[in-house]
Formats: C-alpha cells, structure tokens, sequence
C-alpha cells in the first residue's frame, strides 16, 4: 500500500509531461493562415470510400461538404483531360479524376490529406489556384487551395501521389 501512495504522484508527473509531447502535434494543424476549423471538422468524420476514374468518361461525381477518400490508379494508366498544371516527378505515382458541380459561383477550397498535385479543369482548360495554405505534420488536412470557380461541370486531376490513396474534401469558401 505504501508503495501504491508513493506511485500515484510519480504517475501524475509522467502523465503531465505526457500530455506536454501531445501538445505539439496537435499544433500541428495551427500552421494554417487561414480559419479551417470547418475543413478540419469534415476530415474528423468518416470518409465515403470512392473509386477515381483513369480517364474522363469514368471520373465519378463527388458531391460538395463531405469527405472522400479516393482510390487511385497507376499514373501511367490514367488519361487526363488536359495535360497536369506540373510536370509529374515521381516514378510509379498514382493518379486519378473526379467530376464536381458547381451550382453558385465563387470561391471554393479544396482541402487535401497530403501534399500532392490537384488541377481544376473547366471548359477543357486549367482553372488558376488563387491561394493556397499548408501545415507540415498535419493531414487532417495537409493542404488547402483556394479557387475562383464558376457554375458549371468541373474536372478534378489528382496526379504524382506516392500511395494509391488519397483524402480531400471540396467546400464554399466562407463568405463567398
């Protein structure tokens, strides 16, 4: 019993300082220089499982304000609708497209899980990014990018990604 009371206060320092190594990571995804709590709350819910399409007619529809996590294919196997806004790098990457609609016009993000490459393709050309964010050691998520969009079909190309999948969400910026 002695032992048990001279214990308790040796557990209670280690678990103070347990919780002082958590702390950091955590703040991992404080690194944003934007408010991305509605981002960060759509990669704690659970992710619909979806297959990316290797070329346009089989791109599947993603739907706005949920998070997917997407199934590629080898990049080689995939043909995109308009050649990658950057050189692809990595031998043996993956790759895939998924379709979007936009109702309303404005500003929209796409949050991703990792760093990775992502074009918005409309009327068969690049959509610019008009913005971007990022915080190292956080996936939950890893990247955001901003965009002008217009109503309309839009094509997603995820392409050089190290893994055959991937996490993101796409959502109306606030105020826009």
């Amino acid at each position: 019993m002695r032992a048990l009371r001279r214990l308790v206060p040796l557990l209670t320092v280690v678990s103070l300082f347990a919780g002082a190594n958590v702390a950091p990571a955590a703040g991992a995804c404080d690194g944003f220089k934007w408010d991305v709590r509605h981002e960060r709350a759509l990669f704690a819910t659970r992710a619909r499982d979806q297959k990316a399409g290797a070329a346009v007619s089989l791109a599947p529809a993603i739907l706005l304000e949920r998070l997917y996590r997407l199934r590629l294919s080898p990049q080689d196997q995939v043909t995109f609708a308009v050649s990658p806004g950057k050189k692809p790098h990595r031998h043996g990457a993956y790759a895939g497209l998924v379709r979007l609609h936009i109702a309303a016009g404005g500003l929209y993000r796409i949050a991703l899980s990792e760093h990775f490459w992502i074009d918005v393709v409309a009327g068969g050309k690049l959509v610019p990014t008009a913005d971007f964010t990022g915080a190292p050691g956080c996936s939950s998520p890893h990247k955001i990018l901003l965009y002008r969009l217009a109503p309309g079909d839009l094509l997603l190309q995820v392409s050089d990604w190290p893994s055959p999948q991937t996490e993101l969400t796409v959502t109306r910026a606030p105020g826009s």
